[in-house]
Order: C-alpha cells, then sequence, then structure tokens
C-alpha cells in the first residue's frame, strides 16, 4: 500500500515503531508524522485503536457511495477484509493496529468447535482498551526473550475470540463449552505440566490433555487454579527449583535450567517475585 506522506525529505516520517508477526497475526504500534494512505483492497482485517491524533477515513459502499469517518481516542475500528480503505492525518498519528487474516480466523473458529466460516463486521468508534491492551502485551511479549509460547498463545486466543464472539457477521455458537477441569482431566493436566517443565508447552498441547478447546480451556482452568496456566506453570516452575536448591549441590544456572527458566536473570527474578528471597538466600536459609 502507497503511503504519501507530508514532512520534509529529510525527516523520517515514523517517529516511533514497535512491530511484532506472529503466524497470521501483525501486531504494530506506530507513531507518524500527517500523511495519507491510498486507496487499496485490504487483504486481511485491519483492527486500529487510536491513541493520539486523528484519522479520516474513507471507504467505498456496495451500493457506490463514499462514506467519511474521524477516529476518536481510545477508540477502535474494524475493517473486514476485501474491503476498500483509504486514510488521511492531518497531524501527529499514533495507533495500536492489527493484522489478522481470514485463515487464522477460520482455523480459531475450528478449534474452538464454532462456525467455521466467519467473516468479521465494520466496527466504528467503540471502546479499544481491551484491544489495546492485549496488542501492548504481545508486543511486549515478542520483544522478551523470555515469554513462553503458553503466554503468547494465551494472548492471542484471547484476543481472536473476543473478535469472533463480538464482531462476526453471523453469530458464533460454541459446540463444546461444556465440562471442566475436576478429576482426572485435572489430574492428568497437572501431570503433564510437572514432566514438562523444561519444554516450551503451547496452549494446543495442554488443551489436547485436557481434550477441551483452547480458548475453554483457559477459561475453565483459571476458575479450577484460581490463576491463568501461565501462572501456574510459572509458580510450578519456581516448586521444582525448591526441591532442586535443597536437595542437590547443582549451580543455580543448572537448577534454573532445569526447572525450565531460559536464563539466569529469569529465575531469580521469579523467584523472589514469589518467595521473596532470592535462590542463593533460599538454598542457604534452608540448610540451616
Amino acid at each position: 500500500m502507497e503511503v504519501i506522506w507530508r514532512n520534509p525529505a529529510q525527516q523520517s516520517p515514523v517517529l516511533f515503531s514497535r512491530k511484532a508477526d506472529f503466524s497470521g497475526l501483525k501486531v504494530n504500534h506506530l507513531r507518524v508524522l500527517p500523511g495519507e494512505l491510498a486507496e487499496h483492497i485490504l487483504t486481511r482485517n485491519e483492527i486500529t485503536v487510536t491513541l493520539s491524533g486523528s484519522l479520516y477515513g474513507s471507504r467505498q459502499t456496495a451500493a457506490g457511495r463514499t462514506q467519511r469517518g474521524k477516529s476518536a481516542v481510545g477508540k477502535f475500528c474494524l475493517f473486514p477484509a476485501g474491503q476498500s480503505l483509504q486514510a488521511a492525518w492531518g497531524e501527529d498519528f499514533e495507533c495500536v493496529s492489527m493484522l489478522v487474516s481470514p485463515e487464522l480466523l477460520t482455523q480459531t473458529a475450528i478449534e474452538n468447535h464454532l462456525v467455521p466460516r466467519v467473516e468479521l463486521r465494520e466496527v466504528y468508534q467503540e471502546d479499544g482498551s481491551l484491544i489495546q491492551q492485549l496488542g501492548l502485551a504481545l508486543l511486549a511479549a515478542d520483544a522478551q526473550e523470555n515469554a513462553g509460547r503458553l503466554y503468547i498463545d494465551s494472548l492471542k486466543q484471547t484476543l481472536l475470540l473476543h473478535l469472533l464472539e463480538n464482531y462476526a457477521v453471523n453469530p458464533v455458537t460454541n459446540a463444546v463449552m461444556r465440562g471442566g477441569l475436576s478429576g482426572y482431566k485435572w489430574r492428568r493436566v497437572e501431570e503433564f505440566i510437572r514432566e514438562n517443565l523444561e519444554n516450551d508447552l503451547s496452549l494446543a498441547e495442554l488443551a489436547a490433555v485436557a481434550e477441551l478447546s483452547p480458548f475453554h480451556f483457559i477459561r475453565v482452568f483459571r476458575s479450577r487454579a484460581g490463576m491463568t496456566p501461565q501462572q501456574y506453570l510459572m509458580r510450578q516452575r519456581v516448586e521444582r527449583a525448591k526441591e532442586l536448591l535443597v536437595e542437590s549441590d547443582l549451580p543455580l544456572v543448572e537448577i534454573g535450567f532445569r526447572a525450565g527458566f531460559k536464563n539466569q536473570s529469569h529465575f531469580t527474578t521469579l523467584f523472589r517475585k514469589l518467595t521473596a528471597v532470592t535462590p542463593k538466600i533460599w538454598r542457604e536459609r534452608e540448610a540451616t
């Protein structure tokens, strides 16, 4: 897509930029100088949350009429794939935007036992706080070496199911939203997590163990455990580290790796957060 910038040639039009590219999902946090986006056909669903400034957009309706709108700070707009779009902004403009492929929406719907044929509707000036929060969290996770697949998967599922449940053209129904994690299913999940603490676990793996759809798994897990799967996993890794600190003479770095932490800094930071002391002090205290 072509952008016409209204700034001196020697100055970069992009004042700030953060980007994350996941499979089927791109997230951007941008602040740019005034410019104009030429009319183009969207190949993906585009979501834009305005953080500052104003964006003026226009589109052609099926009847050939031109519809125009202006963005508002804190609100979001959703433009479905296949729609034509033209936009302009006469001042510095900052936003969080997301590009969601139709294929990813279909895949997510199928995995969660929803209607597989998914089309999103146009949305203008609705509250963008949740989408903004999820977008910024995905950007932060992508930039962190310590963010595991389970955390990123959970953020993506929350975002995609929010779109499917609230902004689909045709209502989506969940055929399998019953059952929880009591009894043997909970024990299977607990055992699987304990046996795989050193691995970068995914949401799909845990949901498969529980024989639940990914998004339903997140909901019932939180109800059963009182925390998210990611929080539970981190606590179990700290518990494994405690055992190794007391029962072995392994170096702290090795204990961190065996408990599933990617580096010593992450191990020490999380251990202190959950125990109020460092691994070294914990070992010394428990040895006395």
